[in-house]
């Protein structure tokens, strides 16, 4: 936070947890669509807000993240840059907002399904 704009060295213990942790939502979000099908729920309006709630939060938190990410932390781009490592980042960057992405839609099809016909 102190030098704003500059690249961050890379280390290999830095992305180690986040590409596990974003295949591993995957995984589970992919699971859930194609073999487990939401069963219909008596309708329950207090759950299905929150669920709604939930997935709307998780959206709001996804684009304040890009926001903070391409505003604050992009490096500037001149002749000591790693275009290499950029790209990996941003492409990881990319990847975690797909996955949340994938767990709102869950949450609001969840939130849904808990509605019955609200």
């Amino acid at each position: 936070m102190t030098y704003p704009g500059e690249q961050l060295p890379f280390e290999r213990s830095d992305n180690l947890a986040a590409p596990i942790m974003i295949v591993a939502m995957q995984v589970a979000y992919w699971y859930r669509l194609r073999c487990v099908p939401l069963p219909p729920q008596r309708s329950n309006p207090i759950l299905s807000h929150l669920f709604l709630f939930l997935g709307r939060l998780a959206f709001i938190f996804g684009g304040s993240l890009f926001g903070v990410v391409f505003f604050r932390h992009l490096p500037e781009i001149h002749q000591g840059a790693d275009l290499w490592l950029m790209f990996r980042r941003g492409l990881q960057l990319v990847a975690s907002l797909f996955a949340l992405f994938c767990v709102t839609l869950e949450l609001e099809r969840l939130g849904r399904t808990l509605g019955g016909s609200q």
